[in-house]
């Protein structure tokens, strides 16, 4: 009899191989003929990230996402070498194009455009190098509903941003009471799961009231209060860290800290 636990069967692999499919079955799931893929890779050099080893085209899931974003483009009106070019590569995405998906109101290709970049690119680089931009150039033309229509394609694009398994304590994200401008807390929360942060963001003007039964509940490293118009700082807050981040508080307010830019956040409340 053994003392100790029997190697591993032959037949076991240490891990897992990922999962991969044929150019046949990828373009079942597109809807596209074989021949429409193989085009496509022809004539626009689709660069995959999965290893080739054998003669025939293999896809992880990676490449089928950008496949997928591809002929969304595509389908929303976009040029099939545009489309290429925003989908597979990092940077392909520009401020101008973004702006004239909105401005035709194509808010689903709006979201399909960021999707792109931020496959190649981090949540802090895309607001600042991308959202940030077209959100200004849509405000000085003083076209409400296409800041909407932007804010909302930007929210659709970092809720796919997962947040981090088994993280713990969350984060707790919160508008002031009276604040509903929430796309800077959708921002921190994408960008503090990329740091491997867990975060709860419990949405626009919530009470002082409801916030702190929110911190019993979780018990949460850090709440991050966020508002754009005056506000004043809530007293004795029962948590380790209060940040106050955004234009309305004022100057001095204690012991809270006050981050001027996102990347300033980040770095507080990775050491929360």
């Amino acid at each position: 009899m053994s003392s100790g636990p029997g190697p591993e069967p032959a037949d076991t692999p240490a891990t897992a191989p990922a999962v991969t499919w044929t150019a046949g079955a990828v373009a079942r799931m597109l809807g596209l003929p074989p021949s429409t893929l193989r085009a496509w890779h022809r004539r626009y050099d689709l660069r995959l990230t999965t290893p080739q080893t054998g003669s025939h085209r293999r896809y992880g899931r990676a490449d089928v996402d950008a496949l997928l974003r591809m002929k969304h483009l595509i389908d929303q009106g976009l040029g099939a070498e545009s489309a290429a070019a925003r989908a597979f590569r990092a940077g392909g995405t520009d401020v101008e194009t973004l702006l004239s998906a909105v401005r035709r109101l194509k808010i689903d290709t709006a979201t399909a455009l960021l999707d792109a970049h931020l496959n190649g690119h981090d949540v802090a680089g895309t607001w600042e190098d991308l959202c940030r931009p077209a959100l200004a150039a849509l405000d000085g033309d003083r076209c409400v509903d296409l800041v909407h229509g932007l804010s909302w394609a930007i929210a659709a694009a970092l809720h796919r941003i997962p947040a981090p398994a088994g993280a713990s304590p969350p984060v707790l994200l919160a508008c002031a009471d009276g604040e509903r401008h929430t796309l800077p807390l959708e921002v921190l929360r994408a960008a503090l799961a990329e740091h491997g942060r867990a975060a709860l963001f419990l949405g626009g003007s919530i009470p002082d009231t409801a916030l702190r039964d929110a911190i019993a509940r979780t018990g949460p490293a850090a709440v991050v209060l966020w508002a754009s118009h005056a506000a004043e700082p809530p007293r004795r807050l029962p948590v380790p860290r209060l940040v106050l981040a955004g234009p309305g508080w004022p100057s001095r307010t204690g012991r809270a800290a006050r981050p001027a830019t996102l990347g300033d956040a980040l770095v507080l409340l990775d050491r929360a």
